[in-house]
């Protein structure tokens, strides 16, 4: 797994625009340098995506609004998230998670990994929510702050999730022409809208315990979906692994209007490994200030990532016709079944 740090190395950075707003030819050569980049990288950067910098200004007020909520209102039973229940339908997020109590593990299933696992205090608190009732996915609703105590919360985020999920929609279809495939080939598996959005706040924390591995923001990871649009403040922290060196990191500093989109597990899967689900994770920003006793305190950090995933009730299986004689890597399965994999190792802790 990647460990060291490669300072001043960059990610592409594409106009979706072109792809978005062009003919049909600069369309596609807008999605085969895409789907070229996520082949290389995993990791994009994207600009004029559709949705204004405004509403993302938008995006991190109410962020910030939410985390700033008294600790016994955001750990009441109407905004707690329950715990994970294993089973047919699987986990579903939603509502306030605290501090420690995701824990990221990357296929790591034995009792004694994730006892190990334990031992490190998650330093991250997050709210997730989903779509709302009446959508075929939903089996566990949102855990709305009420408008007594956040008004105008709820009415964002409704219309801020649906902007989301069209735009991933559009990014599904420049893959999709990007790998020569139809382009409704990726988004006929995402009609429920069954993503997730995560308002994550890592509070200030001692870097001396990062440090000492006695608190962690994020270790190294991928993302299981089909993939992720990421929003992130101007703190920085996020890394990627190196794909010319997987033994070192780039930096994924945060680009004013620019948002972050990454290939997941899922995708990787289901593209026959062709495209590329890359390790990354968030690490100890500049130190803002020292404490009383020498210890510096890294600064507070506020990210925001839209997870796209299938249809629950979907089955894929490898796209074999994107290599000239390629055989399946892995079996056929659903995202449900998928989902309920990857969760166990998060969440059964």
């Amino acid at each position: 797994m990647p460990s060291a740090t490669t300072p001043d190395a960059n990610l592409p950075i594409f106009d979706f625009s072109r792809f978005q707003n062009s003919d049909q030819q600069e369309r596609k050569e807008a999605s085969k340098e895409i789907v070229q980049a996520f082949k290389t990288f995993g990791f994009i950067y994207i600009i004029n995506y559709g949705i204004s910098q405004e509403k993302i200004k938008d995006l991190f007020y109410w962020s910030a609004k939410f985390h700033e909520l008294p600790d016994e209102v955001r750990n009441s039973p109407e905004l707690l998230r329950p715990e994970p229940v294993p089973g047919a339908t699987g986990y579903i997020a939603r509502g306030f998670s605290p501090l420690g109590r995701e824990k990221i593990s990357q296929d790591t299933f034995d009792d004694q990994s994730l006892k190990a696992l334990r031992q490190v205090q998650d330093a991250k608190e997050f709210f997730d929510m989903g779509p709302e009732a009446g959508v075929p996915a939903v089996r566990e609703p949102n855990r709305w702050p009420s408008e007594d105590v956040l008004p105008g919360f709820k009415e964002y985020f409704q219309t801020f999730y649906t902007e989301g999920n069209e735009l991933s929609l559009e990014i599904q279809r420049c893959l999709a022409l990007g790998l020569d495939l139809d382009e409704e080939f990726f988004t006929n598996f995402h009609q429920d809208a069954d993503n997730l959005l995560r308002l994550i706040h890592y509070p200030a924390v001692e870097r001396k315990a990062i440090r000492m591995g006695e608190k962690a923001r994020i270790p190294a990871h991928t993302d299981f979906g089909t993939l992720t649009m990421l929003f992130q403040d101007s703190v920085g922290g996020l890394e990627v692994a190196d794909p010319k060196n997987p033994q070192e990191y780039i930096s994924a500093t945060p680009i004013e209007g620019a948002a972050i989109v990454n290939i997941g597990d899922f995708l990787k899967r289901w593209t026959n490994d062709i495209l590329k689900s890359n390790f990354h994770r968030v690490v100890e920003p500049p130190a803002e200030l020292e404490l009383a006793d020498g210890n510096e305190l890294a600064k507070e950090r506020y990210s925001i990532p839209y997870f796209v995933q299938a249809d629950r009730n979907k089955t894929i299986g490898c796209i074999t016709s994107l290599e000239k004689n390629a055989e399946p890597k892995y079996p056929p399965i659903s995202a449900q079944e998928y989902l309920n994999m990857r969760t166990f190792a998060t969440y059964k802790l």
